[in-house]
């Protein structure tokens, strides 16, 4: 016989996904990051960076994403956040650019994953 035991919560299942924003909450959510990008120390900036690099994902604008993230890296030569979505994005614009049969920019993007990859090595091996 068990007196003290602890009985199961049990989780409450639906079958809603939650809400996606839309592209104009969005673009809202956009502008505020880059006003604040304008006025931000150099503490919050890679956040600030990265935060607009998933807005724009977000809002299916996959070169605007880049840009900040690339932007990010730049500034912060770290492995984190920037590394993974960029490598993301790099393999979405190099699928496109197989779909599209544009050879030159499937090259492209093939460098831009190595030089990526490359550099996240350099900074483990600390020649970053």
């Amino acid at each position: 016989m068990v007196f003290f035991k602890k009985r199961k919560k049990e989780k409450k299942i639906t079958n809603e996904l939650p809400k996606a924003p839309n592209k104009e909450d969005l673009m809202i959510e956009i502008e505020k990051a880059e006003k604040l990008l304008e006025n931000v120390n150099e503490n919050n900036k890679i956040e600030i960076l990265n935060q607009l690099g998933k807005l724009y994902f977000e809002a299916g604008e996959i070169d605007q994403a880049i840009n900040y993230y690339e932007l990010s890296i730049s500034e912060n030569k770290t492995i984190g956040q920037a590394n993974n979505e960029l490598l993301k994005l790099y393999n979405i614009k190099r699928k496109e650019a197989i779909d599209q049969k544009r050879d030159s920019d499937v090259q492209l993007y093939l460098k831009k994953i190595d030089e990526l990859l490359k550099l996240s090595k350099d900074i483990i091996r600390g020649k970053a």
